[in-house]
């Protein structure tokens, strides 16, 4: 299980004379008192860094006595990343950051605002996202590592990018007349004739290209059989294999205002709100932690 600081305040950062060696680094840091708040070291000497744990003794006003530490990660076992782009109070971003450094059991970074934090033994929850495209970029997949962005309060989640071109779910080359539920997404079917749902164009003989609202849809207006290549998210995730422990992220139109598990899957309404996927999360994390 990966380990994080709780806040920034947790961790001081200080350069050392001595080897990056429990002992000599328990003679220093005892010799000294700590900020009150200070529950990890990341120490430094020249291009070395060690993590360390401080045992807090009494505390007097702002400091306390440190009575002994813990070494947690040697200079062979760290890496030091600097990322100015990254808020490391987000367990997601520390996580996102440690995939640089895959032999590291404890990985160190300095990003925006000049924070440092670290991710002991990385083992993020790992999301699949299921997604369809266009539009560009598929819009679950990004509001999902926009949210997470900013999720300091949450696990360290690593999405797994699972985007279905929608085109490579037409047989064979595209010829005939396509029925496409909008415009939105700038879809184009070269070599093929297009028409959209939501304008209600005369009947023809053309293939849906859509979901069980979109056939819904489609039986409202229109009399009489469709051919349909199904398109929704939910129908597709059921195709990915998900490995022990994993779960997986998607959407569907049937669902309008809350968040579905089902099994290992997580389903969010298609227009999810930043509210439903921090639901949707905290959800999968809570599946993860469970597996």
């Amino acid at each position: 299980m990966s380990t994080f600081p709780d806040r920034y305040r947790e961790v001081s950062v200080t350069d050392v004379d001595v080897p990056l060696e429990l002992e000599p680094l328990r003679a220093l840091l005892t010799s000294r008192p700590v900020y009150r708040r200070s529950r990890y070291v990341v120490v430094r000497r020249g291009a070395e860094t060690a993590l360390v744990e401080v045992i807090r003794g009494a505390t007097s006003g702002l400091f306390s006595a440190v009575e002994d530490v813990v070494l947690l990660a040697s200079p062979a076992e760290t890496v030091y990343l600097h990322r100015p782009e990254l808020d490391t109070g987000v367990p997601s971003n520390l996580v996102r950051a440690a995939q640089a450094a895959p032999d590291a059991r404890c990985v160190v970074v300095e990003g925006s605002y000049g924070h440092v934090s670290f991710v002991l033994d990385p083992d993020p929850v790992r999301l699949h996202v299921l997604d369809v495209a266009p539009p560009w970029p598929a819009k679950l997949l990004d509001q999902v590592e926009r949210v997470l962005e900013t999720a300091d309060d949450l696990t360290g989640v690593l999405p797994v990018p699972h985007v279905v071109e929608l085109p490579d779910l037409l047989p064979g080359e595209p010829t005939g007349h396509y029925l496409l539920p909008c415009r939105g997404g700038g879809m184009d079917v070269p070599g093929a004739e297009v028409s959209y749902l939501d304008e209600v164009p005369p009947k023809a003989d053309w293939t849906l290209l859509g979901c069980a609202r979109s056939r819904a849809i489609h039986d409202f207006f229109y009399e009489g059989p469709v051919r349909q290549v199904d398109t929704c998210p939910r129908t597709l995730a059921a195709g990915v294999e998900l490995p022990p422990g994993e779960v997986l992220l998607t959407k569907c139109c049937l669902l309008e205002n809350h968040v579905e598990v089902d099994g290992r899957v997580v389903i969010t309404p298609w227009g999810a709100s930043f509210g439903h996927l921090r639901e949707a999360l905290e959800a999968a994390a809570e599946l993860a932690e469970q597996a």
